[in-house]
């Protein structure tokens, strides 16, 4: 009897605590309430508050066993949003539905100051998008890709408008990267944006990949400091250039992209190899070059050297076609007597800020701070894995739902950036190997 009590007294303590703990829970969580919900493509419901939008891209915060979780879900996911209890629903496609929303939302780090100017019709509009930059990461194929350049295609297009009077700025800051993805970054360049805009190249610091990957642009311009160039192919270090058929192999793709540009094949493979390279022009402007340092009348790249232009002796080549270093002066060059800068004004920027160019700012501060995090999440995933798999029954479920929660952020780690599945797995279809074996482990622990 008295071990009836004791258990009765023992029920009615714990009934009184989780009432007590549920009403805590209304009133410290706002997102205990929260009736946004973002429906992905695949049937996933996420229900919890949406924190911010940009570009068609909606970060929402849910909370699973008691942790909290904040999820970015990308346009090509996303079915619907609906927010709150009673709102309308918002049908896919995203980007045409959050741009308006999306606009007075600042990046990590980015403070819009005041409104867009009203444009100007008739007058051409212009906007600068960045590939890569020295505060948040600038390697070829990590922060500098074709995914996110692609993504922003839509915005773009709703900034500069469809009728090919808008101007496309391409500045690039990067000291190169993966080999890989500058066909992919060439490809987007000449087949998706060149048919759409006026595409300027804007060199502050184009080395290796990053200058490959331009090459297919036809008007460049550059900075007082910048170059361009250095574009030796490694494999597996510094000290090991690539050789034999794999050097032929990239000697030719970039013959291909330098026809893209318009560009003397012989320049880029100057850039390549250790190749000596002179130039003539004519009384036309036009350059002629030899592959070799005594045919022309001006030595481009001497002896056993590889090239790489700074901005005198890339202007003295025509290679570029003038100096800038702010968008006045570009604009100048360009030839263009008024032309309407995109974008809003943002302190340490020296140019607007457009929307497309807000996306490729987030993106590499993602990428960043999910570079930073990964190691952390591997580890808090595999303790929690572990933890789950020496658990008794009864308590395995909750190790099970912590592990998952960290198997969510690691994917949304790899839905941010695709690129980095082949630096941690190799690939897609290992990545795809070891989740779907990570899935079957999870679930396989709850039966």
């Amino acid at each position: 009897m008295n071990g009836k009590r004791a258990m009765s007294r023992w029920n009615m303590t714990r009934w009184l605590m989780l009432c007590a703990l549920a009403v805590v829970g209304l009133f410290a969580s706002p997102s205990a309430f929260a009736a946004d919900k973002v429906v992905l493509k695949d049937g996933t419901v996420l229900t919890g508050t949406i924190v911010r939008e940009t570009s068609g891209i909606v970060w929402i915060k849910t909370t699973t066993g008691g942790i909290e979780t904040e999820r970015m879900v990308l346009p090509d996911e996303l079915k619907s949003v609906e927010r709150d209890a009673g709102a309308a629903k918002t049908e896919a496609p995203a980007e045409e539905k959050a741009d308006d929303a999306a606009g007075d939302q600042p990046a990590n780090g980015i403070k819009l100051e005041g409104d867009e100017p009203e444009y100007k019709p008739g007058v051409p509009r212009a906007l600068v998008l960045t590939l890569g930059d020295e505060q948040n990461g600038h390697m070829v194929g990590v922060y500098m890709t074709a995914e996110i350049v692609r993504r922003a295609i839509p915005t773009l297009e709703k900034e500069l408008g469809t009728d090919r009077t808008g101007i496309l700025v391409l500045r690039v800051h990067s000291g190169g990267g993966m080999l890989l993805e500058l066909q992919k970054l060439s490809d987007v360049i000449e087949n998706e944006l060149k048919p759409r805009f006026r595409v300027v190249g804007w060199i502050d610091h184009a080395i290796s990949a990053a200058a490959m990957t331009m090459h297919c642009v036809e008007e460049i311009y550059f900075t007082t400091d910048g170059e361009y160039g250095g574009c030796t192919a490694f494999a597996g270090g510094a000290d090991k250039p690539v050789e034999g058929f794999a050097l032929e192999e990239i000697l030719y793709m970039m013959e291909k992209i330098s026809a893209r540009g318009k560009h003397d094949p012989l320049l880029m493979r100057s850039m390549q190899i250790q190749m000596p390279l002179s130039a003539t022009i004519d009384e036309n402007g036009n350059v002629k070059y030899f592959p070799d340092a005594t045919s022309g009348e001006m030595v481009v790249n001497p002896d056993r050297e590889v090239l790489t232009l700074n901005a005198k002796s890339a202007e003295r080549i025509k290679f570029s076609s003038g100096r800038a270093d702010s968008i006045e002066e570009l604009a100048k060059h360009m030839g263009l007597p008024e032309v309407q800068w995109v974008g809003k004004r943002v302190r340490g920027y020296p140019w607007p800020i457009s929307k497309a160019e807000e996306m490729q700012i987030r993106f590499r501060e993602q990428t960043k701070a999910d570079q930073a995090a990964e190691g952390r999440l591997w580890e808090s995933y595999g303790r929690r894995l572990a933890a789950a798999q020496a658990a008794q029954e009864r308590d395995r479920a909750s190790f099970v739902g912590q592990a998952r929660q960290n198997l969510e952020r690691i994917k949304a780690i790899f839905r941010n950036n695709p690129n980095l599945k082949l630096l941690r797995f190799g690939g897609e279809r290992q990545y795809r190997e070891w989740l779907d074996e990570q899935e079957r482990i999870l679930r396989d622990l709850l039966k």
